[in-house]
């Protein structure tokens, strides 16, 4: 039987004594979409993509589109309309996988706290961008904080501009610190891609001493795909969203991870898991007016607590 899991996901489930529940939760990871998720799939008027440059940085995306700017067309594709999509035409994701098809991607329903995780590779055709799927599952709803997007016939396109740098700003530092949700782009050692969600209660994020990102890791599935590709591949992208004013902050870099801290004050911020990822900046895209949307938060996640 073909080993689902790869040797940095492995190496994780042994070290934590997991494997046995990944094992139990295996039978969840297909190579096609489930019947039950298609519709779930079509109906989401937002997607988060990974994608990777040719200079082999990971970049997490935001697309946004009117209703069925996503379609599966078989159990083993999911095709993007370019032309239904009103986020930001110049997001990286769009020249990034004009160079390297692979691409990890996540269907999130932030008021009903669904997701569904979708990885494979890319074929761009004329306005159509069709994923071949190499693998999808679902996730469970942890940490997910409600939130409901307004839902018009049609969303509305607006100009976008875009600032880039390097180093964290101040500006960037409060707005990682504050936030209670992000999302992740990773890899394994083959390049194969997963985007993935992580959220908690405001400050969850730490910054260290020297500018690292001090993530905490939670109790989750037990299949440790993001943690396993770090091990494999420590080039990672991540994705802020700025709700309110309908912004976005994409950074991306390396990470590794830090197990083993077992103070009081870190068993109560890993929740008992005494694991964390620690992130380095390399660059970082400040897009303004990336998408015309409303969102109107509802509620932390009762496992934030």
């Amino acid at each position: 039987m073909l080993e689902i899991f790869h040797q940095g996901e492995r190496e994780i489930q042994n070290r934590v004594g997991e494997s046995l529940i990944a094992d139990r939760n295996k039978p969840l990871i297909s190579n096609s979409i489930v019947r039950g998720a298609i519709h779930f799939i079509e109906k989401q008027p937002m997607a988060i993509v990974g994608s990777r440059n040719k200079e082999n940085e990971l970049w997490a995306s935001l697309l946004i589109g009117n209703f069925g700017f996503v379609k599966v067309s078989d159990p083993g594709t999911i095709v993007f309309d370019t032309e239904q999509i009103t986020s930001n035409p110049s997001d990286i994701f769009f020249s990034n996988i004009a160079q390297n098809n692979q691409i990890g991607s996540l269907f999130i329903e932030l008021d009903s706290r669904k997701r569904y995780r979708v990885n494979g590779t890319s074929q761009i055709n004329n306005s159509r961008i069709e994923l071949s799927v190499k693998q999808a599952y679902p996730n469970c709803p942890k940490y997910i904080q409600r939130r409901i997007i307004s839902t018009p016939d049609h969303f509305k396109k607006v100009p976008s501009s875009v600032v880039e740098g390097s180093g964290l700003t101040d500006q960037t530092i409060q707005w990682i610190t504050n936030a209670d949700t992000f999302f992740v782009a990773s890899a394994d050692s083959a390049g194969n891609l997963d985007a993935s969600h992580r959220g908690g209660n405001t400050n969850f994020i730490e910054l260290t001493p020297d500018g690292l990102l001090k993530i905490p890791d939670y109790p989750g599935n037990s299949l440790f795909n993001t943690l396993g590709n770090i091990l494999a591949n420590p080039n990672v992208g991540l994705l802020f969203i700025d709700f309110e004013r309908k912004q976005t902050l994409q950074l991306t870099g390396s990470a590794s991870l830090l197990f083993g801290q077992n103070t009081e004050t870190d068993l109560l911020k890993t929740k008992g898991t005494c694991r964390y990822w620690l992130f380095h900046t390399s660059r970082w895209i400040h897009t303004i007016d990336h998408h015309q949307v409303e969102w109107e938060f509802l509620e932390y996640s009762p496992f934030n607590s």
